[in-house]
């Protein structure tokens, strides 16, 4: 074997047929790192780092010599190393088409279904599609989903991904239609939703409507026949070199670098010489443990070991007794052996495969599972470890060995983990090989598992239990039960497993075995992952699953002896199945007469859809380096509030590669070292105390990403805690901590309240929400050289303001400083206003350096500085008459605004006005406080504090309800508005169409017939409820800071008749540039293709509003057509001289007649007004959108788990300018809505540390989170005059209906609650996790635990 400090290997692999040789490769470098700064194939994208969003997904592929066939796999890029595909064939996102060269069929049809939006996900989710298609010609719907569960996607809601994927399966057909615009099967629906529900013989007086004929309507966003079809004959083929060179596969080889070496040993016995060699080496085979705690932990391991060429750690042998997996075989190929056995073995023999299967499942992402080994889950021996339990109740035999002493083997018992992440191997042997046993007949296994989201994602509690009876008899003669996270190791139950030995299996067995096992499970009311009496509870919830389980299946071999399931029963234990999804979307067609070259109110794509899809869109990062580039690392706070004592960054300087470091010390002066976007209460850096976790204290500028992250974090700071250090609302209402409140009070709700003969009172609390846009902060600051010019290319909601900051920091005028916005890849309100705090001392270093400098932050680092929705806590006092009707209401609302002002105070007007939705009450008085605390700072986030006010509404009226013993949309329907009425701020409702959506919904979803169907399934059911609610939404659209609402265009004709059309709005995904582009087309009456956005720049257009609160498109729009209408105008003579001429014909008679072809437009939105709280006067809103929706889901009451089966949507956006682009909005806001009231939790310390970082803690929803069927139709025959070419607003309104996720879990609870006897009034505070679901279902489970005495103990998080 060569010597380990010989020289390094050569890398060879192939890149998208090409080959890649490289003598000097750093084996710390990531695929990722290789293809985006190597090779510069840039489409393949970072999004966490971590292997958790999919956005870095490529196909690796391998050719086996002993099968003589090439199988392909996808991976994350930003986990593998690039060492580890030596030999190997790697297709990226640009290998498969392109828009020059044409698209692949998979690129087309994401493109044309509408499934790309922002596109920062969409290569990733490409190549996971594009994989399945290389494996499998014709999948099923169940496997493109399972491929999916490593991509996530934050802002199509993922149906029109799933639908544009679907033509490629057997089940196409099987969905809502067959894709053409005749669609037989669709016509009920369509009618159903078109009758008196929709206009037809409405009432005129709510809301505008017209008799629309079937034929208006259609179904239809695309044609799925225009598709290009698949031909799998085309694609790539697998580098021959590799077919015949066997030695690049499996030759022994070693890359050094400066910190790290890698070793790929071809043999076991060379295997066993390193790790004698190195102890402390790491084994990695995915390396999807140690690339998380290399780039999160800042862990280094100077040697690893790659074992995937030993044949002896990669072999899959059936023995007699079960099946040995060498430690090295993949979870996939573990799947596909164990699928092998169920079919061709007895049942009875494969319960503990059957168990690992389904618990494989839910394991990880596809690309994890393909490049994660079994020994690599074994021997990182994480607490919560999914197979690990399995493992250990199955008895699984380890063989272990070494070079000195050889094989020994061991039971993979209780004995096996000695502490955290430690175990008996000593430190130079390694895991051989994994025996699973088969099981016998009198055995029975299963596993559990409940997390925060069903799918990738780490559990909360896991479980494997198996037991075995004495022969034909009920009495157990063996079990086994082991937990993870009930400890900092996987545990077995042995008291209890003692104890239930010789006990019959009945009842009595499960009473002493709950109390048992909560004797055997303790855990401190301090324990790190909190949800201390929901995690002890899941343990017996668990174990009465396995108890009924168990009592099934031996009812079915001893029908004699054991009682069978009650059918209530059976549903308890059920396995969670797969439904392929169904869907319809239903929306106006245009007029019968409408010029075929106008394309407003057509489902055009959105404009860079093919080049998302293709890798060819260029975001800020995706940008070539400059010559003389730098890359910053930022020095961050780790106290929430201390005084700065010292800063020391000499460790950092003496790095190779360091250039500089910035703190405030290098600011000229004070002033200039303040910003902040309404009062300059913010520091570009911390200067004499820090105020939260994750400020910006310094700036490290080097040479590349990794120098400055490593030199950032040798940056020493020395820190005084001061005292208070305020991190919850509570805390800021004790101590007084407040920014300013505000009140409206309209009529006499004090009076009303004390004379009342029903009044409830309620606290609610909802938590706040990560932006979890894609695409992390990423902006390049290039100085020009001269004049203080500086060229900044940001990933920004909102050039200008940030282009003021910048000025300001660099003390020149704002016409020095050019920001450029291309596109971003996501920003729901976090890139209006936080991005500045990375921009601007990125800007500052750049300019004292005279050097371009460039960042794009890690997804922890972003999560941790950037902040997020504001966490809201609400106490409200209602007075109502016996049948519902409100009489007033007091409401007092604190947000948690962080530690500097933001936009808070914008934040909790809207939360005020929005905190009817849609009732009217004549005597109100709302107070907003604006909390001042010791965390990051909150900031926009789609809804704007809207869905905060009206969740608190809807919180009312569900408890009035309750309270009344009536259904809680009636209850509804006798408070809503209707035109005509006066909101509690006194604005008038003009063409109020919220009865319309509110009844089309009710028939669409079949509501009353449903909701009765839901309670007779709630009387036989105990363990499992249904749920079903009816929610509206009222969303007033305008900024209410009057300043913001205008906007300006620019518009330039080229002699060849091509346009160049700029506006103020920036394109985050939301498809504002393609309607601005139809919005021209119709304007200069020529074709869309005529016309380009290039980019939003500050030089083009000045002094732009954020592309903020819904009204960009409107105005926007309006500006646009401003600049047209001045083109056409001055183009008139010539279209009037040649009639028949072309549009170029027109364009150049008018340049020769020297006339302008370029014009500015502007708009600024009439007839509002600021608004004043002391007299109640003012019109903050221009028009309100209205949408009402109804979800059902159905909740597991052992375990907190829900699903949600069906939501309808009917929602009001006037004349649509683009129904695609409508559509994609309402389902991707419902899906970001369902995440901020189920399962996206925020977890603090209670010093202000965010806990939840990057997508292993914090889950947005996924692929499998949607609704099983989800329906939505768009508003006919409701124009609004009041914006561009009568259509409304959609960005943020319809978020607020994924709030009927919520309310319809809350139903479900309440029928579990009235069926134990208890109150059906309960607060239930949001998210709605699985936890809350839970611990709100009492049973004699719960009952059992005591949770320990608040102010007794310290606990791992806090409710901010």
């Amino acid at each position: 074997m060569p010597d380990a400090k010989g020289a390094s290997s050569a890398l060879v692999f192939f890149v998208n047929g090409r080959k890649v040789e490289d003598g000097n490769v750093d084996p710390e470098w990531t695929l990722l790192t290789y293809l985006r700064n190597k090779l510069r194939l840039s489409g393949t994208k970072l999004g966490c780092g971590e292997g958790g969003c999919g956005a870095c997904t490529v196909m690796l592929s391998r050719y086996n010599h002993a099968l003589d066939k090439v199988t392909h796999y996808s991976v994350n890029a930003c986990l593998a190393p690039v060492a580890s595909v030596h030999g190997l064939a790697v297709t990226t996102v640009e290998g498969i088409g392109s828009t020059k060269s044409g698209l692949h069929a998979v690129q087309e049809r994401i493109a044309k279904a509408h499934g790309s939006q922002c596109g920062f996900c969409t290569p990733g989710i490409v190549m996971s599609m594009y994989t399945l298609l290389r494996n499998t010609r014709v999948p099923s719907m169940e496997q493109i989903e399972e491929y999916f569960t490593g991509n996530l996607c934050r802002c199509t809601g993922y149906r029109p991904i799933l639908e544009g994927f679907r033509t490629f399966t057997l089940d196409a057909k099987v969905q809502g239609g067959c894709g053409r615009a005749d669609c037989c099967k669709l016509k009920d629906k369509i009618s159903g939703t078109n009758g008196a529900v929709n206009g037809i013989g409405g009432d005129p007086g709510n809301g505008e409507s017209s008799a629309y004929e079937e034929s208006s309507v259609t179904h239809l966003l695309y044609d799925k026949y225009d598709f290009k079809p698949y031909d799998p004959t085309q694609e790539i083929i697998f580098p021959p070199e590799l077919k015949v060179d066997r030695e690049l596969q499996t030759s022994y080889v070693e890359f050094h670098g400066p910190r790290v070496s890698f070793y790929r040993p071809s043999s076991l016995s060379q295997l066993l010489q390193l790790k004698s060699l190195h102890p402390t080496a790491k084994i990695i085979v995915g390396n999807t443990e140690v690339g998380v705690e290399v780039k999160f932990k800042n862990q280094v391991y100077p040697v690893l070991i790659n074992p995937s060429n030993v044949s002896e750690l990669n072999t899959v042998v059936e023995e007699d007794s079960g099946v040995v997996f060498g430690a090295s075989v993949t979870l996939t190929t573990i799947e596909e052996t164990l699928r092998a056995q169920l079919s061709k073995q007895e049942e009875y023999r494969t319960r503990i495969f059957s168990a690992i299967l389904e618990m494989l499942r839910w394991f990880a992402g596809k690309q994890i599972r393909n490049a994660a080994a079994i020994g690599g889950n074994i021997m990182t021996g994480s607490p919560i470890s999914d197979l690990n339990p399995l493992l250990m109740a199955a008895g699984a035999t380890l063989t272990l060995c070494s070079k000195e002493r050889g094989e020994r083997q061991v039971v993979m018992d209780q004995s096996f983990f000695t502490g955290y992440r430690r175990n008996i191997v000593l430190p130079d042997e390694i895991l051989l090989s994994v025996h699973i046993p088969y099981t016998t007949e009198g055995e029975y296994f299963f596993g559990y598992k409940q997390a925060r989201r069903r799918d990738d994602d780490i559990a909360i509690v896991n479980a494997g239990m198996k037991v075995i009876f004495d022969h034909e008899s009920a009495v157990v003669k063996k079990i086994d039960l082991a937990f993870g996270g009930m400890a900092p190791t996987t545990v077995m139950a042995l008291s209890t497993m003692k104890k239930l030995v010789g006990r019959k299996w009945e009842p009595l067995l499960l009473e002493e075995a709950t109390t048992s096992l909560l004797e055997d499970l303790p855990l401190s009311p301090s324990a790190p992952g909190g949800m201390i009496e929901y995690r002890r509870a899941l343990t017996i919830s668990f174990f009465l699953k396995f108890f009924l389980s168990v009592r099934g299946q031996l009812s079915k071999r001893l029908p004699g002896l054991v009682e069978p399931l009650t059918d209530m029963e059976e549903r308890a234990v059920k396995l969670h199945e797969h439904t392929s999804p169904k869907s319809t979307q239903i929306f106006q067609k245009v007029p019968a007469g409408q010029s075929q070259i106008d394309p407003v109110g057509r489902p055009l794509p959105h404009t860079s859809a093919q080049k998302q899809a293709s890798g060819e869109a260029v975001y800020v990062d995706d940008m070539p380096r400059f010559e003389n580039e730098l890359y910053a690392g930022l020095v961050l706070s780790t106290r929430a509030h201390a005084k700065i004592i010292s800063i020391d960054e000499s460790s950092a300087l003496s790095l190779d590669g360091v250039e500089r470091f910035f703190c405030a010390r290098d600011m000229p002066n004070l002033d200039r070292n303040k910003i902040g976007c309404i009062i300059h209460d913010e520091e570009v850096f911390a200067y004499e105390k820090v105020t939260c976790v994750g400020q910006i204290i310094g700036l490290v500028a080097a040479k590349d990403q990794a120098t400055a992250q490593r030199a950032a974090k040798l940056v020493k700071v020395q820190y005084e805690d001061i005292k208070p250090c305020i991190i919850t609302v509570h805390d800021a209402i004790a101590e007084k901590s407040y920014y300013n409140s505000f009140t409206i009070n309209k009529g006499d709700a004090e009076t009303v309240l004390k004379g009342s003969a029903n009044l409830l009172e309620g606290e609610i609390h909802l938590g706040g929400q990560e932006h979890f846009y894609l695409e992390t902060n990423a902006h390049l600051a290039v100085p020009k050289g001269e004049d203080g010019e500086l060229e900044l290319f940001s990933s920004t909601q909102n050039p200008t303001e940030t282009q003021k900051l910048v000025a300001k920091a660099l003390g020149v005028p704002e016409n020095r400083v050019v920001v450029r916005v291309k596109r971003m890849g996501g920003g729901f309100g976090g890139k209006e206003t936080r991005t500045c705090s990375i921009s601007v001392p990125l800007c500052v270093a750049a300019a004292a350096m005279n050097r371009p400098v460039r960042i794009m932050l890690d997804r922890d680092e972003d999560m941790v500085i950037t902040g997020t929705r504001h966490p809201f806590f609400c106490r409200w006092k209602v007075a109502f008459s016996d049948d519902g009707v409100l009489s007033a209401v007091e409401m007092d609302l604190y947000a948690n605004g962080g530690n500097s002002l933001d936009l808070t105070a914008s934040v909790v007007h809207r939360a005020m006005f929005s905190m009817d939705n849609v009732y009217k009450c004549d005597n109100v008085r709302v107070t907003g406080y604006v909390c001042k605390t010791n965390l990051p700072s909150n900031t926009a986030f789609r809804g704007f504090g809207g869905p905060q006010g009206m969740f608190f509404a809807e919180d009312m009226i569900e408890r009035i309800a309750s309270f009344l013993n009536k259904d809680s949309c009636k209850v509804r329907e006798r408070n809503m508005y209707v035109t005509g009425d006066k909101t509690h701020y006194n604005q008038l409702l003009e063409r109020c169409t919220i009865r319309r959506c509110w009844d089309e919904v009710t028939v669409q979803a079949d509501y009353s017939s449903r909701k009765a169907s839901i309670d007779s399934f709630n009387k036989l059911n105990k363990y499992r409820k249904k749920g079903i609610s009816l929610i509206p939404v009222k969303f007033g659209i305008s900024f209410t800071a009057l300043f913001l609402n205008q906007a300006g265009a620019l518009v330039l004709v080229y002699t060849d008749g091509s346009v160049l059309l700029s506006h103020g709005g920036t394109e985050m995904g939301q498809g504002l540039h393609t309607k601005m582009i139809q919005v021209a087309a119709r304007a200069l009456q020529i074709p869309a293709d005529k016309i380009y956005i290039a980019e939003t720049a500050t030089d083009k257009v000045p002094n732009t509003s954020p592309t903020a609160a819904s009204a960009s498109s409107d105005l926007n729009g309006m500006a646009v057509v401003n600049a047209c209408d001045k083109i056409r105008q001055r183009l008139e003579p010539y279209i009037a001289q040649n009639p028949k001429g072309s549009w170029e014909d027109w364009v150049k008679a008018a340049y020769f007649d020297r006339v302008s072809l370029s014009a500015t437009g502007f708009y600024r939105t009439p007839g509002i007004s600021n608004f004043d709280f002391e007299k109640l006067e003012g019109r903050p809103f221009n028009y309100f959108s209205y949408g009402a929706a109804v979800t059902e889901v159905e909740i597991d009451c052992l375990t907190g788990d829900h699903s949600v089966l069906r939501t309808d949507i009917v929602m009001d956006v006037g004349e649509s300018l683009n129904p695609a682009i409508d559509i994609g909005q309402i389902e991707g806001a419902f899906t970001q809505g369902l995440g901020l009231f189920t399962i996206e939790e925020l977890c603090y310390s209670p010093e202000g540390v965010l806990l939840t970082r990057g997508p292993g803690a914090y889950k947005i929803p996924g692929f499998q989170d949607i609704p099983k069927e989800f329906n939505v139709s768009l508003l006919r025959g409701a124009p609004n005059p009041r914006a561009v070419f009568s259509s409304k607003a959609i960005g943020e309104p319809p978020l607020f209906l994924g709030a009927s996720v919520f309310f319809s879990i809350r139903d479900a609870i309440k029928a579990a609650r009235m069926d134990a006897g208890l109150s059906p009034t309960f607060r239930l505070d949001s998210p709605a996790t699985a936890e809350r679901i839970r611990m709100a279902c009492p049973d004699f489970i719960t009952e059992k635990i005591k949770p320990a005495e608040p102010g007794s103990f310290k606990p791992w998080s806090v409710t901010v």
